[in-house]
């Protein structure tokens, strides 16, 4: 299990998510997982599969508390920044893919930064 501080937590933090919810630990992970993938087209299935496996939970868990941070964040988070920081328009509540892609987006962007 990945318990350090890195980009991802302290990204995800900025939104309005905390590390009550499993699913902050589990999208992290997802994010993490991708940016050091040489991947560039993934699709959740697979990565659910792999947080899956370092949690020790099966896929439909991430996947449903993935989405349960994406619902917070959009509903009582900071909006302002996910559609700042989203390289593209969210103008409706972003699918888990959408949300992890946009985030990866942004922090391979701002690696140095970060």
């Amino acid at each position: 299990m990945i318990k350090k501080e890195n980009a991802a937590h302290r990204l995800l933090r900025q939104l309005g998510a905390n590390g009550g919810y499993l699913g902050f630990y589990y999208t992290a992970s997802a994010i993490e997982i991708v940016m050091q993938s040489e991947v560039f087209i993934y699709q959740c299935k697979w990565l659910y599969n792999e947080v899956a496996q370092l949690y020790n939970t099966t896929p439909f868990c991430v996947e449903r508390n993935i989405r349960t941070v994406v619902d917070t964040i959009w509903g009582q988070g900071n909006r302002k920044l996910l559609k700042e920081i989203v390289p593209y328009p969210v103008n409706a509540k972003p699918r888990n893919g959408q949300f992890i892609d946009g985030l990866v987006a942004y922090l391979a962007e701002h690696e140095e930064e970060i």
